[in-house]
């Protein structure tokens, strides 16, 4: 009898530890078998909606007259080309999708895409008529920029030419001259006055409705008489600098900051600002965001530059609660 009570309590022992060890998460995925499991999601499951999307810069306008550089996830398709123009025509639907940032589409509404083909580098986009319904030369010059700007985004786009009706454009209504070879990137945003041949492009805020703000790149006559090439240093000078009086843009650089000196190591570009940058130490957002100005801009010069280090003085900028390099961001606006 013994023996017996014996082996029965050997078994018990035994069941519970069998219990006792069983995957928690398989005991879950067990009770789930012969039911509904889809409310049980693996942490490495792979978001489906971001999938087949790219990772698109269109450019907008903005009430002030400046070309916004904006990230929008545009489907991947035959012709994503012609898609991601179509997000640039004055619609209802385009102007209701780009209110809440305060940006507006550039390209005439009721304009067709007629075709875009793709040579060597060169794009050629036929417009429908409506595409000339423009009411300024400023409005015509912005229309072009904007339209080569957010083509050239694309790798195998390097500079774009315009038909309209199938005819071949060698210069718009209000005098903008094609070129022998398409137009292709420059001086976006100018607010020099032509007396130098040195320029950078630099990075500001700017605000439509006081809430939502961007970043809007602008190009700068640099103060330099030298031939060589802009330099970084040439850059960050005139960045510091702030931005044009009443051009409604604004930065956050502490007033009299001073560029004493910038070194770019292990792709990490250190720069040296004066004591008046110190100001932003205490307030970890306002640091990042004044971070984010010479992040962009080092980026237009060295385009592998993937953080950036700000000192004062030669000794490291210590803001509260941020240790590491700001990384340079891959957009300056998204949507």
């Amino acid at each position: 009898m013994k023996n017996r009570i014996l082996a029965i309590l050997l078994v018990l022992v035994m069941m519970v530890g069998v219990v006792i060890y069983i995957n928690p998460i398989s005991m879950v995925m067990e009770i789930f078998k012969d039911g509904d499991s889809s409310e049980i999601v693996d942490s490495t499951e792979v978001n489906l909606e971001e999938e087949g999307l790219r990772n698109t810069v269109l450019y907008y306008k903005d009430d002030k007259g400046f070309l916004v550089p904006v990230m929008r996830k545009i489907p991947w398709e035959e012709g994503i080309g012609k898609a991601t123009l179509k997000k640039l025509i004055n619609t209802e639907e385009n102007k209701i999708e780009m209110e809440g940032m305060g940006l507006m589409p550039v390209i005439p509404s009721s304009t067709q895409i007629k075709g875009m083909n793709i040579k060597d580098g060169l794009c050629t986009v036929n417009f429908s008529k409506e595409f000339l319904n423009l009411a300024s030369k400023s409005e015509e010059e912005m229309v072009l920029r904007s339209i080569v700007y957010t083509l050239t985004e694309f790798n195998t786009i390097d500079k774009v030419d315009f038909m309209i009706e199938g005819k071949e454009v060698n210069k718009f209504q209000f005098g903008t001259d094609m070129g022998l070879d398409g137009m292709t990137r420059k001086d976006i945003n100018y607010v020099g006055n032509n007396e130098n041949e040195h320029k950078a492009v630099v990075y500001y805020e700017s605000t439509t409705n006081g809430i939502e703000s961007y970043f809007v790149p602008v190009t700068k006559e640099l103060k330099k008489t030298a031939q060589t090439g802009v330099t970084l240093l040439n850059a960050l000078d005139a960045l510091v600098e702030g931005p044009p009086e009443g051009s409604g843009l604004y930065s956050d650089i502490p007033a009299g900051t001073r560029v004493i000196g910038v070194e770019i190591n292990d792709s990490v570009a250190c720069i040296n600002l004066s004591e008046e940058i110190g100001e932003i130490e205490e307030d970890k957002e306002l640091a990042q965001k004044v971070s984010k100005y010479f992040a962009l801009t080092v980026k237009e010069i060295y385009g592998d530059v993937v953080g950036v280090k700000l000192f004062k003085d030669g000794k490291k900028l210590e803001v509260k609660e941020n240790k590491e390099p700001v990384a340079v961001p891959t957009f300056a606006n998204e949507y």
